[in-house]
């Protein structure tokens, strides 16, 4: 008898101390989770103050205001974990400061958004080009880079197969693209129904 009643208080006694270590555990989890969502008050100091002295060198006649601190708590943004909101009172658009993980330097993403506007406005006319050149094709996505180390990508699905479209002809339409569109940078990629082969550059 003593022997069970030995045994089932040290089973009681492991899974007492069993769930004990996991509630540890998920308060721990749960307290380290909340912990990664705040921003740290120092790093917002300092992106701000980054921020100023950048804009100061960068452009020194604009007019701003440092709206807010983004901090990029859900790993959005691959250059950056705090930015500046800045807006330009002259313009009110706003834009971001910050400093870039992997370069080490202070940027913006004016051009960025440049870039992402600059993609809406020629993507129907290399659409109109595809559809004259081609006939219509099955799917078409021009993605801005969203990152200063990368460049836009062009895919492009056609409904022809592959020899029936060589490489001059597949130059032609990068020469449309960068010497009628002035798309100054690109990676283009020509895919075809059915098939995982294609053309592709990148300028």
């Amino acid at each position: 008898m003593n022997k069970w009643l030995k045994v089932w208080s040290i089973f009681i006694f492991s899974i007492g101390g069993i769930v004990i270590l996991l509630i540890f555990g998920i308060v721990y989890s749960f307290f380290s989770f909340r912990a990664s969502m705040i921003p740290d008050k120092k790093e917002e100091e300092k992106v701000i103050s980054q921020a100023e002295q950048y804009i100061l060198e960068t452009y020194p006649t604009m007019n701003y205001e440092i709206s807010h601190v983004l901090y990029d708590n859900d790993k959005e943004y691959s250059d950056f974990e705090y930015a500046a909101v800045i807006l330009n009172i002259d313009t009110q658009k706003t834009f971001m400061v910050y400093e870039n993980r992997h370069t080490k330097q202070m940027e913006d993403d004016i051009t960025i958004q440049e870039e992402a506007k600059f993609i809406e406005q020629v993507e129907p006319k290399v659409n109109r080009y595809l559809t004259k050149t081609f006939g219509e094709p099955k799917s078409m996505s021009f993605t801005p880079s969203y990152s200063t180390r990368t460049k836009p990508v062009l895919n492009i699905r056609l409904t022809n197969k592959k020899e029936e479209i060589n490489e001059e002809v597949f130059q032609s339409f990068i020469d449309y693209l960068q010497h009628e569109l002035k798309v100054e940078h690109a990676s283009v990629n020509f895919l075809y129904e059915n098939e995982n082969e294609g053309w592709s550059t990148e300028f």
